[in-house]
Parts: C-alpha cells; sequence; structure tokens
C-alpha cells in the first residue's frame, strides 16, 4: 500500500512465548474463554536492540521473525495479521510444536521506518530465522526483502496488494496472503449484480492506489455487466465535504447502492456527510475500508451500510477455525480483533506450518516449493488458492452489514 507519509519513532521488540487457552466447539464457550483471556494480555515489549543472535541460535529452536508496524502508520492494516499469526503459532508450541522443536518469535515494531526494518531483518537473519512475515506495503518491506532475497530467506506478507508480489518479481522466495486490489473490486461488481444490483452510485478515494484501482475495476466490470452508474466521484479528505449536493443527491435518488472505495479516513468522513445530510441509499465498501481503525459507531446514523472483508469479528463467523483464530488473537493482544484482516495472519501461520511439514524441514527454499506445488489450501478462512502465482488469487470473501452500531456477518462470497 502506497502512502504519502511516513512517521519517525522509536522502535520495540516483542519476545513472546506463552500457551494458548484450549479450543471449544461451541461459540458461547468461546465467547466465554474471549472475556476471560482478555483479563490478561500477555504480550511483552523489549527494545530491538535486545535481540540477541548468539543467545537465540542456541536455543535450538525455528526462529521467525515478524516486522510489522504496531502503532503507527501501516499499524491499521499490519498489527491485526501480525498478532493473529503469533497467536496461532503459539498454539502450534502449546501443542508441541513443529518438526519436534518450539517456533521462537521474535516481534519487530517495525514503526514504518526502513532503518528499523533494515536493522531487525539483518539481525534476524543473522539469528537463523527460517521465515520473515512482513508488512503490507512493498516499499516499507523493501530492506528487509533485499536481505532476505541475499540470504535466501522466506519471506510472507499477510495483506501485501502489488502486483510485484504475485508474478513473483519481489523474489522466488517472496508470497503474499492477498491479490491486486483490482480483484476485490471486481468481485464487488459480481457480487451485487448477484443480489438483482443495477444502479449504483461510485465514490473513490483519490489519495491512494488501492481504492482507486479497487473502485477503477469495479467501473469496468459494472459495465461489462450492463449496469448503470448515476454519479462516478473521487473523493478525499478534502473534497469529501463536497459530495454532498443536489444533483448528486438527486441522481442517486433511485440507486440501489452507493458504492465506496475509500480507506478509513476518507471513507468515514464520506459517510458522515452522507448521512449527516439525510442522504440514506444503501452503502457498500471494498475491502479498502476494512481496517483495525474504522469504527461503524463513529458514523451517527450510519443506517444501511455493508463492508467486504476477509472474516467477520463477531463471533459469528460460519468457519469455526476462524472463531477459534479470534481467541488465540485474544491471548495475544487481551482484546478480540478490530478488522477482518486479522485471519489473514492465521491463514498464514497455517499455510507455512503445513508447507514445513511437508517438507520435513524448515528450510526456506523447501518450504517456497511447497508453497508453489499447492493447488487449493483449506485455510482458516476457507479454500484458498495461489493460482499458479505466488499471491492468494482466490478465497472466500464475507460481507459484513453495519447492527447496532457493529459489522456483522451476513453471506459469504466465494470467487
Amino acid at each position: 500500500m502506497k502512502y504519502l507519509a511516513t512517521f519517525a519513532l522509536g522502535a520495540t521488540l516483542i519476545f513472546h512465548t506463552v500457551a494458548c487457552a484450549p479450543m471449544e466447539d461451541d461459540q458461547e464457550t468461546q465467547s466465554n474463554q474471549v472475556a476471560s483471556d482478555a483479563d490478561e494480555p500477555k504480550t511483552v515489549f523489549q527494545d530491538t536492540t535486545e535481540i540477541l543472535v548468539e543467545r537465540i541460535i542456541e536455543e535450538d529452536a525455528i526462529v521467525v521473525g515478524v516486522i510489522i508496524d504496531e502503532e503507527n502508520l501501516m499499524s491499521p492494516h499490519d498489527r491485526q495479521p501480525g498478532v493473529a499469526f503469533v497467536g496461532e503459532i503459539e498454539k502450534l508450541n502449546a501443542n508441541g510444536g513443529l518438526l519436534g522443536k518450539q517456533v521462537r518469535i521474535i516481534r519487530v515494531n517495525s514503526e514504518s521506518r526502513l532503518s528499523v526494518i533494515d536493522n531487525a531483518a539483518k539481525k534476524l537473519i543473522e539469528a537463523g530465522a527460517q521465515l520473515l512475515v512482513l508488512t503490507c506495503e512493498l516499499d516499507y518491506a523493501g530492506p528487509a526483502l533485499i536481505r532476505a532475497k541475499e540470504a535466501e530467506v522466506l519471506v510472507i506478507s499477510p495483506c501485501a496488494t502489488e502486483t510485484q508480489w504475485g508474478t513473483g518479481a519481489v523474489d522466488k522466495l517472496a508470497f503474499s496472503m492477498t491479490t491486486q486490489s483490482q480483484k476485490y473490486g471486481v468481485e464487488l461488481a459480481n457480487l451485487l449484480w448477484d443480489e438483482g444490483k443495477r444502479t449504483v452510485g461510485v465514490l473513490w478515494d483519490n489519495s491512494a492506489p488501492e481504492p482507486i484501482q479497487e473502485c477503477s475495476a469495479f467501473k469496468n466490470r459494472w459495465r461489462q455487466l450492463g449496469g448503470r452508474t448515476t454519479i462516478d466521484s473521487a473523493i478525499n479528505m478534502i473534497t469529501a465535504t463536497d459530495i454532498i449536493n443536489a444533483g448528486d443527491r438527486a441522481r442517486t435518488l433511485d440507486a440501489d447502492s452507493i458504492i465506496l472505495c475509500a480507506f478509513n479516513r476518507v471513507g468515514t468522513l464520506a459517510l458522515q456527510r452522507i448521512r449527516g445530510a439525510g442522504w440514506l441509499t444503501p452503502v457498500i465498501a471494498g475491502v479498502t475500508m476494512d481496517s483495525a481503525a474504522f469504527r461503524p459507531l463513529d458514523v451517527s446514523g450510519i443506517g444501511d451500510f455493508r463492508m467486504l472483508s476477509f472474516a467477520s469479528t463477531a463471533n459469528d463467523d460460519p468457519y469455526p477455525e476462524v472463531r477459534d483464530a479470534s481467541v488465540n488473537f485474544v491471548s495475544i493482544d487481551g482484546v478480540p480483533p478490530a478488522s477482518g484482516r486479522f485471519v489473514l495472519g492465521a491463514d498464514l501461520a497455517k499455510l507455512w506450518t503445513y508447507a514445513v511439514n511437508e517438507a520435513g524441514t524448515s528450510n526456506s527454499l523447501a518450504v517456497a516449493d511447497q508453497i508453489k506445488s499447492i493447488d487449493t489450501f483449506d485455510a482458516v478462512s476457507g479454500p484458498i488458492s495461489f493460482g499458479g502465482t505466488q499471491a492468494v488469487l482466490r478465497r472466500v470473501l464475507r460481507v459484513l452489514e453495519q447492527l447496532d452500531g457493529e459489522m456483522v456477518y451476513q453471506r459469504m462470497w466465494e470467487y
């Protein structure tokens, strides 16, 4: 994801070793477990200078580095899958580990600072890391990717959408658990057409490439399907205040839905302006809107609002493994996940664990070969497929709807 600015803060390291609470199939039992675990968050922060390479090497463990933004620019997208990945691996450790060894996770707060990311990757590789879990943004991942390529270390991003990941241009050992934003725009159009919608208005955030790509693909597919578009307006933090005008509102009175492609800040502002003006047309947002920073309660009278997501966080997802992953998330963070993106980290953990077991080794080259050989894989969120690329092309999406200030599960969309 391309952003316009970076922030300069310090870096922290998390060494985490914890056994997660036992899983139960019953949703009510899981809810009680979430409440219990939330009282005792187990995350421990340490400074990056405390990555003791020699001591880690002596542990005879499988070393995994997690370099994500914990609290800065990329944190609304990075942190949820990062925490979920840690939760799944610690559950694995509690059940005996992997290949007869414990998996030692070294979690570094990147702060979206290139110097921190570079230094962390250097130390983690020296410590013997066979997997680096990296940020959702290719530009910020760059320093770690350079070092990983030189050392032939496997890299997987839970949420990177740049084209280079799928084509293998990033590296032969670099993978992503998501694909280009355009794909999700196409599927949003297919979903609405399948629901019988034929007329829409389109609002798209022009301050970042992802929402632009998402809505551009939506509009192309919508035209192919024969749909009609009433308005087609670019918005940002400045122009979002101008989208409410008599002309646009009049043209959209008969629209089935308003399509919103935006990151959280712009999307929330647009929704506030729309609903504040009494514009009650149903709104559906693409996956770019799904982040830990979005809260329906921030929009007074939000009304009929839906959003595409990778999972439901309301303990109502139809896949039991998603609900289990939410419990594992709480065991690390002390609070439930705030975005469906969390499940991307759980998917990553299950995929990597499977590939290591199949390869009989955690060696990066062997594990990467196993991943490339997978046709369809039953991930935590449902079936996924790389489709011969190095990024997940197919997966099961969820449609979430706003109900009493919460985003709850409505339906599946598998493509």
